[in-house]
C-alpha cells in the first residue's frame, strides 16, 4: 500500500508562487476586504481566495510596506500605526479603532488600505 507525501509548503500554508527568499507568503483566510497583510517579522499573509494575479499584485504592495518598516518609516501594532515620512518629519501616530485607522490630530477615520494615508499612497504607487 503506497501513500503520497504532501509538499512541505502545503503543510505549513506557504504560497510557493509569491514567496521569495527571506519573505515567506502564507495563505490564510483573512476575511472582510483585507487581501494581504505585511507583518513585523517580514512575512506576508495573503487571502486564500485570491487569484494568482491578485496574489501577485497584493504581495508586491505588501513588500513596499515591508520596505517601509525596514527603513523605520512605518510601524504598527494592534492599537496604533506610526508613520514617519522621512528623517526630517515628525512621526505621526494613528489609532486603530473598530477596523478603522484614526488620525490622532484630525480625528478623521478611514479603512486600513485607504489611499489617503501616506504609507498606502506610496505602496500603491510603487507596486
Amino acid at each position: 500500500m503506497g501513500f503520497k507525501l504532501r509538499d512541505f509548503s502545503d503543510l505549513v500554508g506557504i504560497d510557493k508562487d509569491t514567496s521569495s527568499y527571506g519573505t515567506p507568503v502564507f495563505k490564510k483566510n483573512l476575511g472582510g476586504e483585507v487581501m494581504a497583510e505585511a507583518n513585523n517579522d517580514g512575512t506576508i499573509f495573503v487571502d486564500k481566495s485570491l487569484s494568482k494575479k491578485e496574489k501577485e499584485k497584493a504581495v508586491a504592495h505588501e513588500k513596499v510596506h515591508l520596505d517601509q518598516m525596514a527603513q523605520g518609516k512605518l510601524q504598527y501594532d494592534n492599537n496604533t500605526v506610526t508613520w514617519k515620512k522621512d528623517t526630517r518629519s515628525p512621526a505621526r501616530v494613528y489609532k486603530r479603532i473598530d477596523g478603522k485607522i484614526v488620525d490622532a490630530k484630525t480625528g478623521e477615520a478611514a479603512g486600513e488600505g485607504d489611499k489617503n494615508f501616506e504609507w498606502e499612497d506610496e505602496a500603491y504607487k510603487n507596486s
